[in-house]
């Protein structure tokens, strides 16, 4: 169950919400009638992005997940920066993932399971790190600036993380509106996040990992 976590994704407006929910493809450039692609200073691109990341404290929003198969799962987010994320998915999905600082736990209530692995060994650190560098702490695959949205695929170095994961900035505000996730098998997810809202307070207890026996007592005590 820890490669679900494989399959997430962020951030606010989809630039691609008019596409099909099926078999999810990475977004790319055509090679005829494509707009003029601007002079790209990476070292500038890159140094917005992690200022931008490393201005979240916290946040909010709601989740739409797209599996490689094209089924959909919605649910709600909350982050709390450094190390710290719940996802909360709606009905019928009986998941919830959460992360509580250096680890992160899949919580599924249909199979009364919690099952943990390292936070560092999933596409969540490089959001939810306390000192974001992208050029420091992953490869960086390609760059590509296009129709008013910045793609940057990354790669992790120490090979602990399988796959490659491209995030979606909006530009020139650099804010963070998805990411697709590509796993060792080639197998694509997309995650996008609307209704979001950064800054609030959040309830310290909806980053603690449940034990498996609270979670069947919780379930028995309804």
């Amino acid at each position: 169950m820890i490669a679900l976590l494989f399959s997430l994704a962020l951030l606010q407006q989809d630039p691609a919400a008019d596409a099909p929910a099926e078999a999810v493809q990475t977004p790319v450039s055509e090679e005829t009638g494509a707009a003029p692609q601007a002079s790209l200073d990476r070292e500038a691109a890159l140094a917005d992005i992690n200022a931008y990341l490393n201005g979240i404290g916290t946040l909010r929003a709601d989740f739409v997940q797209v599996a490689p198969d094209g089924s959909a799962a919605t649910g709600e987010l909350a982050m709390s920066r450094p190390g710290r994320l719940r996802f909360e998915y709606d009905e019928p999905t009986p998941i919830r993932i959460i992360a509580d600082g250096t680890t992160v736990a899949i919580e599924d209530s249909a199979l009364e399971t919690v099952d943990r692995g390292p936070l560092r060994s999933t596409p969540l650190w490089w959001l939810l790190k306390e000192d974001i560098d992208i050029a420091r702490d992953a490869e960086l695959v390609g760059m590509e600036s296009e129709f008013g949205f910045l793609y940057v695929t990354l790669r992790d170095p120490g090979e602990e993380m399988p796959g490659e994961i491209m995030f979606v900035f909006a530009e020139p505000s650099y804010e963070l509106r998805e990411w697709f996730v590509t796993d060792a098998m080639g197998e694509i997810t997309r995650v996008s996040l609307n209704n979001v809202e950064t800054g609030m307070r959040l309830n310290p207890r909806l980053f603690v990992i449940p034990e498996a026996e609270d979670r069947r007592d919780s379930r028995r005590n309804r």
